[in-house]
């Protein structure tokens, strides 16, 4: 059974974490042995997303999924809440770091990214984001890559919030298969990117 957490926090990017919810939640409902949670790191009651949504999460967040999805929100305008907030008061980024210590696969959507990042997590390796973070991306020592998609092993990223699907369906891709991956799609309706893998030698 594949775990993935999705951690939330108040003013993620409404579709960087539902959008990545409903599409795995899908591919379970279509067969493929998954969990898929949405996490917060205190416990809270609601969530409450950029543009004013709310909702109660599934639990608190506890190491040892398989695949942790990071979101993102509200870096480029710098606000209190968000990923640029979560940054700035540091409570995500131990828990990110000893995450990924520990063989999880670390995915970050839109300026999610900023989050792995600064928590030690992407380093030199390559790595998409928001176009208006790629800058801040960059200036952390990213290699970055204009893509919607970029699978780097045990890190996956996606540029822009429309990504968030894309990272799913990669997901679903990835462990389960295609032709899940392009059913899901499908019943979507949505015309999916996948991302540049390296030629193997």
């Amino acid at each position: 059974m594949l775990r993935v957490d999705i951690i939330t926090f108040d003013g993620h990017d409404e579709l960087d974490v539902l959008g990545p919810y409903e599409v795995l939640a899908m591919a379970r409902a279509a067969g493929a042995e998954l969990e898929v949670r949405r996490v917060t790191r205190t416990g809270q009651e609601m969530v409450t997303a950029a543009y004013g949504t709310s909702y109660r999460p599934d639990g608190r967040y506890q190491p040892g999924a398989d695949v942790l999805v990071v979101p993102g929100g509200g870096w480029a305008t710098r606000a209190g809440t968000g990923a640029w907030g979560e940054v700035q008061r540091g409570d995500w980024l131990p828990l990110l770091n000893a995450a990924a210590g520990t063989g999880t696969i670390m995915v970050g959507v839109c300026t999610g990214a900023m989050l792995l990042a600064h928590a030690g997590v992407i380093g030199r390796r390559r790595a998409a984001t928001h176009h208006l973070a790629r800058a801040d991306l960059a200036a952390t020592g990213a290699t970055v890559v204009e893509d919607r998609v970029v699978d780097d092993g045990d890190l996956i990223t996606g540029g822009g919030v429309t990504s968030a699907i894309d990272v799913a369906l990669w997901l679903v891709e990835r462990f389960f298969g295609p032709e899940l991956a392009g059913t899901v799609a499908d019943r979507l309706e949505y015309p999916r990117t996948r991302p540049e893998l390296p030629v193997e030698p």
